[in-house]
């Protein structure tokens, strides 16, 4: 990571909020002085199976207290921290999200949690015009009122992670993203898709009443055999600084990746292909951040080959992100059995101008469990929507076989 060049947070978020039963709180930026009773708060909510970095390594947390991209908002009853929640922002993308949000279990019932993003939404969209999207990730474990606040707050289901993360046990999260007004409006429209992409648009389109998708024709191939790689494997910090310079350079392919940064390096001996990876050990969260190659043709080997690769390092949900309008890629992703999972409309900022969608695919390497979640009718679409592309996948193989 570069070097903290300041020792306090540019943001100045410094009021009161009340809760419903007139109890007064107050909102604030953390401050390195907070970091240990930040812990304990993620602590007492998650015990020990958190695994966002900022909070579970000192100096990514410090990182992120100084760091102008991050708006940490602390909420507190008199001194003491009784909750907490993350905004980052991307102020190339114009893209921003909200992450880490706790309140401690006596607590909560106040709606400390909706005040804060509310706050933080207001501040990166119209205080500051820092982006055009805030997303989050949520766990569907989550109490329906929530949900519910989330929705009263703008957020638009767009998609789900099956099988994402694990906190007690392997759980799936629901996408949700908020948008500055105008956002949607100023995307690129009518995406090109593949049929299995398709499925997933048409739930977000009914959402935010878009246009119909191009829908592009494709027959489905089944690989029998795939083309043999061998991968070396590489962790240093200078992966992180490769990949950037890779990824300016125009060399990769599904290099947007926003809010994650490379560990792992796959490459081939004469180091012609080259994969960058993320990688949650603790969880088993896997994300293909970008490949260089120069055999494009043969992406479905590479990525059946760094799926088995993954899988033996202990990876249990790897993660993708497609360009809505390449339905090449699409294609040999999907046959390499990354299903579509969510669709999010105008995330990343196009240099024409605009916005562009991207899609989510995902591969998972444990049983989908889809037993305790509480689903909103909107997630529920998408859940549903995942499982009839996942069998029916499983079935175009079997038919092969």
């Amino acid at each position: 990571m570069k070097e903290i060049k300041n020792n306090k947070p540019t943001h100045l978020i410094n009021e009161k909020i009340r809760s419903e039963d007139g109890s007064e709180f107050s909102l604030c930026i953390a401050r390195e002085a907070d970091m240990d009773n930040i812990k304990r708060v993620y602590y007492e909510v998650y015990g020990g199976n958190y695994t966002l970095p900022e909070v579970t390594n000192s100096d990514k947390m410090k990182w992120a207290i100084h760091d102008p991209n991050f708006i940490w908002l602390l909420m507190r009853k008199e001194e003491r921290i009784v909750g907490s929640v993350l905004f980052v922002v991307d102020p190339k993308e114009r893209l921003g999200k909200s992450l880490a949000g706790a309140v401690l279990p006596e607590f909560r019932g106040h709606n400390l949690m909706k005040k804060a993003i509310k706050r933080g939404l207001d501040y990166v969209f119209y205080e500051k015009n820092l982006v055009d999207a805030v997303y989050g990730v949520v766990r569907t474990f989550v109490p329906m009122s929530f949900h519910k606040n989330l929705k009263d707050l703008g957020f638009i289901d767009v998609g789900i992670f099956p099988n994402v993360r694990k906190i007690s046990k392997y759980e799936t999260h629901g996408l949700k993203v908020a948008y500055r007004d105008g956002a949607v409006e100023n995307r690129k429209k009518e995406p090109h898709l593949i049929e299995p992409a398709k499925s997933i648009y048409d739930v977000v389109r009914l959402l935010l009443n878009l246009e119909e998708a191009e829908c592009v024709p494709y027959e489905y191939v089944t690989h029998k055999t795939f083309k043999k790689y061998e991968f070396y494997i590489e962790k240093s910090p200078e992966i992180e600084w490769e990949y950037y310079r890779e990824r300016d350079s125009g060399k990769l392919l599904m290099s947007f990746y926003p809010f994650h940064y490379p560990e792992i390096k796959l490459y081939t001996k004469d180091k012609k292909t080259r994969i960058y990876l993320h990688y949650e050990e603790r969880d088993g969260h896997g994300d293909v951040m970008g490949i260089a190659t120069n055999e494009p043709e043969n992406l479905t080997d590479i990525l059946e080959n760094v799926a088995q690769y993954a899988e033996s390092i202990g990876v249990k949900y790897l993660e993708l992100l497609i360009n809505a309008f390449d339905p090449e890629i699409q294609k040999r992703t999907y046959e390499a059995d990354f299903i579509p999972c969510a669709y999010f409309p105008a995330m990343k900022s196009s240099a024409e101008g605009g916005r562009i969608d991207f899609i989510v695919s995902c591969r998972n390497f444990v049983p989908l469990d889809f037993k305790e979640m509480k689903l909103t009718d909107d997630t529920r679409a998408y859940v549903r929507a995942y499982f009839k592309l996942w069998t029916e996948k499983l079935w175009k193989d079997l038919e092969h076989a």
